[in-house]
């Protein structure tokens, strides 16, 4: 049966989703007046204004976007920026010269290029991996802004939380990830540590949504065997851990359900087939500081 007229399939009006779509470029908007290069606020608000057909805000943005990019000398970022950027060059032929500053980002000398993979083999040689193996591992340690705003657009969609929370929520995580911290960043701490009352609700909704049982990690104790399976730094910044062994299989509690990508990576590292779990960030943050004590008495004890 077709859509009622003027209603998308999911039977929001037309007026609805530009409601949505407007909102979410404010909450962006506010983000950036706080924190002006923020790139995930800068690349997301490229993509809306693109999809909405509004081309001159999103070259604007994806400039912006750009510029931060090659001030912080992220060479591949701004790459796929530039591609980006190529639409815009026949409406703005001054857009060409900032595709050619990224281009002389990727264009090092050959003896720079020459020893830098050198250098690279010689690390990976050393900790027994390839080059690419250890690219994909940097890789995968890293915190993954765009799903934790998914996440959160998720919970402002199904009305778990109102705008004004969602606004507050992507603030927080915004400045969250900034800062260089040996702490998880996720929708869920941000939630528990605004005291956010639903919170009880909010995991009820996501377990039913994604299919992943919420559990206490205070009921088990986490054995080196299991917490060892995954490197510190991804069990930090992807908000993940290895709580437990049955057989060759290994539960897991995952901070975003909704990453799959995170799914993927867990089993990837791990080598085994993982079943998912939610829990409590503060039970997440419990047990991943009990595997961190229990990891440390374990080398203690094997250096005595």
């Amino acid at each position: 049966m077709a859509a009622p007229a003027g209603k998308d399939k999911g039977g929001k009006s037309k007026d609805e989703l530009e409601s949505e779509v407007l909102s979410a470029i404010a909450a962006f908007e506010q983000i950036l007046e706080a924190i002006p290069n923020d790139r995930a606020s800068l690349e997301a608000l490229a993509n809306t204004y693109e999809q909405i057909g509004d081309h001159t805000k999103a070259k604007e943005y994806a400039v912006r976007l750009a510029n931060v990019l090659i001030e912080e000398n992220d060479i591949e970022a701004a790459q796929a920026v530039a591609e980006t950027l190529k639409q815009y060059v026949s409406a703005d032929p001054s857009v060409q010269a900032l595709i050619d500053r990224i281009g002389a980002m990727g264009a090092p000398s050959a003896g720079t290029r020459e020893g830098a993979a050198d250098g690279a083999r010689a690390e990976a040689a050393a900790s027994g991996q390839t080059v690419a193996q250890k690219a994909g591992d940097k890789g995968r340690a890293a915190f993954n802004m765009a799903e934790e705003l998914a996440f959160a657009w998720n919970l402002l969609e199904a009305k778990e939380i109102t705008q004004d929370e969602y606004s507050s929520l992507v603030q927080d995580l915004t400045e969250m990830s900034s800062v260089d911290s040996a702490t998880t960043v996720s929708v869920l701490h941000v939630l528990e540590g605004r005291a956010f009352k639903s919170l009880d609700r909010v995991l009820v909704y996501v377990s039913k949504e994604c299919g992943t049982p919420v559990i206490s990690l205070a009921c088990f104790e986490i054995k080196p065997e299991a917490f060892s399976l995954l490197p510190v730094d991804f069990m930090v910044k992807r908000g993940a851990l290895v709580f437990e062994l049955i057989g060759k299989d290994a539960l897991v509690v995952v901070m975003n359900p909704y990453d799959r990508q995170l799914r993927r990576d867990i089993e990837a590292l791990t080598g085994r087939k993982c079943h998912f779990f939610l829990t409590l960030p503060s039970e997440f943050d419990k047990a991943l500081d009990a595997g961190l004590k229990g990891g440390n008495q374990s080398a203690d004890k094997d250096k005595k």
